[in-house]
């Protein structure tokens, strides 16, 4: 008698995680492995969970090509916004697996943080994404894209930041407290021609690479900082609220994500009343969703 394993997947714009288990739950392997985004190839992807698959069941006897076995693969990847993206994904799927589900990586990890139940998730990385399940449902607020979208995000706090050492700069923006916009600067040589350069061709990594002098300089309890960490902080505050309009109801709701952390404590009372630690992860999230279905 065949034995069914399930393999979760949760795939980002910089790394990927592969959480494989048994029918009863039993994990039999993990492993880490390098970016999934669709939208830029689904055969790069593939190649990356292949092999990221393997190294998770380097430890076991099983094998893909077992018969023995009936292989159930859950993903959520970044980039599923494309519809043809995923079209092409799901048909260039190895021919292992008897089943292959594919959902926005934001998608698994609502499922994940919340075990499988309804709930809301708000993710505040690179960029940030507000989503929840309610009833079978699945509504999205922001997570649209960089720069009209994902605001309160790194790479919205790294914009921000360098959209204010520019006004400074030309004597726009007078502060008291500008260590952060000098060291912002000091990044670049001090070279304006520079600055002006690299953020008129910057992309949201790139931004989000600001992100971590405005932690370091909030740390240290500097006012400039802690002004755009409450800004970040009002806009996933929005995300929240709008979340709770879709449905009129007050789900739990996890935040998450490099700067989940740092935002957190100055989010608005009625978006702080709802937060609740995640259970799981995005992998597991994803082998909620196969077994959900």
């Amino acid at each position: 008698m065949t034995q069914d394993i399930f393999i979760g997947v949760d795939g980002g714009a910089s790394s990927s995680r592969v959480r494989i288990e048994d029918g009863n739950g039993n994990l039999l392997g993990s492993a880490q492995g390098g970016h999934t985004t669709i939208k830029f190839s689904t055969e790069k992807a593939w190649a990356t969970i292949m092999a990221t698959i393997k190294a998770a069941l380097a430890s076991t006897v099983i094998t893909l090509e077992n018969k023995d076995y009936n292989f159930h693969i859950g993903c959520g990847l970044t980039g599923c916004e494309l519809p043809e993206a995923c079209t092409k994904f799901l048909q260039e799927a190895p021919q292992y697996f008897k089943t292959v589900q594919l959902k926005s990586d934001s998608y698994t990890a609502c499922l994940g943080a919340h075990g499988g139940k309804d709930g809301a998730i708000i993710i505040v990385g690179t960029g940030s994404v507000g989503l929840q399940i309610y009833q079978g449902k699945t509504m999205q607020v922001s997570g649209w894209g960089f720069p009209h979208g994902d605001e309160g995000s790194g790479a919205w706090l790294g914009m921000d930041a360098v959209r204010l050492t520019l006004q400074w700069l030309d004597q726009r923006f007078a502060s008291p407290n500008t260590a952060l916009l000098e060291m912002i600067f000091q990044k670049f040589d001090r070279d304006l021609t520079k600055l002006v350069v690299w953020a008129n061709t910057a992309n949201s990594t790139k931004f989000a690479e600001i992100t971590p002098l405005v932690i370091q300089q909030f740390q240290q309890c500097d006012p400039l900082a802690l002004s755009l960490i409450r800004r970040a902080a009002h806009e996933i505050s929005r995300i929240g609220a709008a979340l709770t309009k879709q449905v009129q109801q007050i789900l739990p709701c996890c935040l998450c994500g490099g700067l989940a952390q740092f935002v957190e404590p100055y989010v608005d009372a009625s978006l702080k009343s709802r937060l609740v630690a995640c259970q799981h992860d995005a992998a597991k999230g994803a082998i909620f969703m196969l077994q959900n279905s």
